[in-house]
Formats: structure tokens, sequence, C-alpha cells
């Protein structure tokens, strides 16, 4: 009878590993359709406001432009005013004229800056949207390569391992249905793995004679098996 108990023991033993190891893979593909769904939702959003973005520093870059093209004329300006007063020879004009002068130079440095900055920004803008286009063609072969090993787990919902719909929004909406889908077979294996290890410790507890605490059917098994060695 022992015998028995001990053979099916580790036949639950077996099945509790079973089921530990798909749990494990649905685990691990939960984690990678996260991943996928939850960069796509951002590159969504990104593609989303770029064009507004894009406007907004297309009209800084014009603003600063102008405004550092009106400083250089305001230099020269300047410059000619300086120039007129040494020739004038008036120190009243001349002090005016280099203070004027002072302030346009200063003027001119800052609008050169803010110009330079505001096409820095919009270079960057660009550089960062070619990058979430060449990412998110990327995350479309990702999707479709998470999709396929979806199908092949029976536990999991048919549209789950549905063919994404390129681009992010259909990414998100794909990865959607795949953490749901996901969820439920991983219910669904905690259950079965339960009802495992509460038929093995039930088991382990019929041939010992005592009640034992919740614990793996590896641990019921390797348990019973060193009472029965000694017995």
């Amino acid at each position: 009878m022992e015998d028995r108990r001990a053979a099916l023991l580790r036949e639950l033993e077996r099945a509790d590993e079973a089921i530990a190891a798909e749990l494990a893979e649905v685990d691990e593909l939960y984690v990678a359709c996260e991943t996928a769904r939850g960069r796509a939702l951002e590159l969504e959003a990104f593609l989303g406001r770029l064009p507004d973005e894009r406007a907004q520093a297309a009209r800084e870059v014009e603003e600063t432009r102008r405004a550092a093209a009106s400083a250089r004329a305001a230099a020269g300006k300047a410059a000619e005013e300086v120039a007129a007063a040494k020739l004038e020879r008036n120190s009243e004009r001349q002090a005016a004229a280099r203070r004027f002068e002072v302030r346009a130079r200063d003027a001119l440095r800052i609008g050169a800056r803010r110009a330079e900055e505001a096409g820095e920004r919009a270079a960057a803008l660009e550089a960062e949207a070619r990058t979430a286009a060449r990412e998110a063609e990327g995350l479309d072969a990702r999707a479709r390569e998470l999709a396929t090993a979806l199908r092949e787990r029976s536990r999991v919902a048919v549209e789950a391992g549905e063919k994404p719909t390129p681009g992010p929004a259909g990414v998100a909406e794909w990865g959607t249905r795949a953490r749901a889908a996901l969820l439920v077979a991983r219910s669904q294996l905690v259950t079965e793995r339960d009802a495992v290890v509460r038929q093995a410790n039930e088991l382990g507890a019929s041939v010992l004679g005592e009640a034992l605490p919740a614990t793996s059917a590896a641990g019921v098994a390797r348990r019973v098996e060193r009472e029965l060695g000694r017995s």
C-alpha cells in the first residue's frame, strides 16, 4: 500500500513540476508582453503629440532666428553710432553710443544662443522621432513573435495569438488582449497546482498518519520516502 502511495506521490511530484515549469513560461511571456505593451503605449503617446511638438519647435526656431537677426541689425547700428560719435568728438554722444553698443552686443549674444538652442531642440526632436519610428518597427516584429508563442499555448485564448495590427496602437491593443489571456491561463495553472499540492499533502498525511503543513508535492514525496525508508 505504501509503495502504491509513494508511486502516486511521485506522479503528483512530476505533475507539480510540469505545472511549475509551464507557470514559469507563462510568467515569462507575461513580462515580455507587458513590456511590449507598455513601450507601445509610450510610443503611441509620443507619436500622437509629435505634430504639435514639431510645430512648436518650428515656431521657436523661426522666432529666435528673427530675434537674432534683429539683434544683429541693432548691433550694426550701434557700431555705426560709435563710429559717428568718434568722428564728431562728442564725449556725451560717445558714452551713449558705447552703452548702446554694449547692450546691443549682449542682446546679440543672447539672441544667437537662443536661436542655437531652439535649433538644437528641434534637431533633438527629429532624432527622437526617427528613433521612435525604428523602435516601432522593431516592436511590431517583437509583438508578432510573441503572438506566435501565444498561439502555441493551448491554455491561452485564441485572440491573444492573433497577429497584431502594425503600429504602436495596434501593438498596445494586442498587448491588452494578451495580458488578459495570460492572467486567465496563470490563474488556471495556479488552481491546478494548488490541487496537486493538496492531493500530495492529503496522501502524505494518510501515509504518515499525521497532518502535514502546506508544501510542495516534491517536499511531501521526499518526507514520505524518508519515513518509509526508516520503517
